[in-house]
């Protein structure tokens, strides 16, 4: 494993440079393949952990600062669910990416019965932090093709991976880990991204262009047929009233649908739960199968979008959207807002 290129290293969550204006610490890939081979020990709290990036500057733990300055040389990924073996989740790395120099190690929070996994793929040529996190989605979802469920937020530029770790609780009297499986393969390491995954980081971008047309065009439409509502009653629309007050992505996670990153959601109605559902501005679209006909509108290409309260009728109310206004007018006070509008219009008539 190469020793020259020195990524930065956290030492704990805690460790933060930005007031002080001091550089990070360093690792290198043949530091992490000698703490894959023989973990440290230490409380989760303060294990170290790194960032794929060789800018360590005080300020190098900021997304934003590691998209515009970072200079990237691996793929990380994190395997969080369904247990894959750490056969089958090497085999999945290595039909996308090559037989090439890689680190996988479980998790400190990893067991026998439920593994869990972070992988490393170091390559020689350094690319940006935009592209990292445009090619980082790109590998994931190839992953997700191979029965993969990557940790999406390992998308972000400075989202940090702990080092290979196994903490006091997790080992046996006698010192040694509960569990505890790794490999390091000394191959050569890629000299670039390989095309598969450039490939698909272009699918990726136009469709997320397709997608926002489609949510724009969507939410504009609706928004002409409650215009006309607005202008009978004088107030909004009891729906538009509950998309105002309500932010589409806490209405997600409070109905079942779990984080995978910015933006970026697994569907209740999904049983891979990868992250096929992305929030623009405030209207989701999914991109799995598994939402049609359970909520909001189907598109002409298979795709489906929703807003909030397309979510609140399907996950709330059964898919009944006159139940729905029933329950939201009379827990809301919106009844009562409308009498008072309409006897304050009866007033000035």
């Amino acid at each position: 494993m190469d020793s020259t290129i020195k990524l930065l290293r956290i030492n704990g969550s805690r460790d933060t440079r930005s007031s002080v204006g001091t550089d990070y610490n360093t690792v290198t890939f043949h530091d992490i393949a000698a703490m894959a081979d023989c973990p440290l020990a230490v409380a989760k709290l303060d294990a170290p952990a790194f960032v794929a990036s060789s800018y360590v500057s005080s300020d190098a733990r900021s997304h934003e600062v590691q998209r515009r300055h970072g200079q990237f040389h691996a793929f990380v990924v994190d395997v969080d669910e369904n247990g894959p073996t750490l056969e089958a989740a090497d085999a999945a790395l290595t039909a996308i990416l090559s037989d090439c120099a890689r680190i996988i190690y479980s998790t400190s929070s990893a067991s026998a019965e439920a593994p869990k996994w972070r992988a490393i793929v170091p390559f020689l040529t350094p690319i940006s932090g935009m592209q990292y996190e445009q090619l980082q989605r790109a590998l994931f979802e190839l992953l997700q093709a191979h029965g993969i469920a990557c940790d999406s937020a390992m998308q972000g530029a400075a989202q940090m991976a702990f080092l290979p770790n196994v903490p006091p609780d997790k080992r046996g009297e006698d010192g040694a880990p509960k569990y505890y499986e790794y490999l390091v393969c000394q191959a050569d390491s890629l000299s670039h991204p390989p095309k598969c995954l450039l490939d698909m980081a272009e699918q990726i971008a136009e469709r997320d262009i397709e997608a926002q047309a489609i949510a724009a065009a969507v939410a504009k439409d609706r928004a002409q047929q409650r215009r006309k509502h607005r202008k009978h009653s004088g107030m909004l629309s009891p729906i538009e009233q509950f998309n105002a007050d309500h932010d589409l992505a806490q209405v997600l996670l409070e109905c079942g649908w779990e984080p995978r990153g910015r933006a970026c959601y697994a569907s209740p109605y999904s049983q891979s739960k990868g992250p096929s559902v992305y929030v623009y501005d405030q209207r989701a679209v999914s991109f799995t199968s598994s939402d049609a006909g359970q909520l909001g509108k189907e598109t002409s290409n298979g795709w489906t979008t929703y807003d909030a309260w397309d979510v609140f009728v399907a996950r709330v109310h059964g898919g009944s959207e006159r139940a729905a206004l029933e329950n939201y007018c009379e827990v809301s006070g919106y009844n009562q807002v409308k009498l008072h509008t309409i006897v304050k219009k009866w007033g000035q008539s």
